[in-house]
């Protein structure tokens, strides 16, 4: 069995309207199929077939009242993604640098990189199955990837930071 990542959208364990931390791993069949990392809806399944179990997952988290979009990705893919993030300079002052896991083709007219009108957010790389962005947190609160995002390609995103992705491949990989 290939082990395989499902990114949640807006699925904050213990938080109303999501599942709990023993609810979402059942949904995927238990502790031998599917551990949960961190509360962020991010789950490592082990998979043949991994549409099937994410499909499944989610009706099961439906059936409980819980509907949150979801991306599933090979784990080796995401080992993969975050070799392509290139390092920070420092005089940036990036706040956070940050994988987005959507399913969109970019606009053809998109020129990268593109940075939102309020200055907090630039998409530094944008594919099919993800992007890499960065972000800036000059005040109380910082630029909203997701939204950007979401409003540029009108289909959903979630979003991880670089860190907990790199926690995630050191752990499972």
């Amino acid at each position: 069995m290939s082990v395989h990542v499902v990114f949640f959208r807006n699925l904050n364990l213990g938080h109303d309207g999501s599942p709990s931390g023993a609810q979402l791993v059942e949904a995927f069949g238990g502790a031998d199929v599917a551990t949960s990392f961190q509360t962020n809806g991010t789950v490592v399944a082990r998979s043949d077939d991994p549409d099937r179990t994410l499909a499944t997952a989610r009706a099961r988290l439906t059936g409980l009242g819980f509907d949150h979009d979801a991306f599933v990705r090979p784990l080796a893919d995401v080992s993969d993604v975050l070799a392509q993030v290139p390092v920070l300079d420092p005089a940036e002052n990036v706040y956070r640098a940050v994988v987005s896991f959507h399913d969109a083709q970019a606009p053809a007219d998109l020129e990268l990189p593109l940075r939102s009108t309020d200055d907090l957010v630039e998409v530094r790389r944008l594919e099919a199955a993800w992007s890499t962005s960065v972000c800036w947190k000059p005040r109380q609160t910082a630029g909203d990837v997701t939204g950007f995002l979401e409003r540029l390609l009108g289909v959903p995103v979630t979003t991880r930071t670089v860190n907990t992705l790199e926690r995630l491949v050191a752990r499972f990989g």
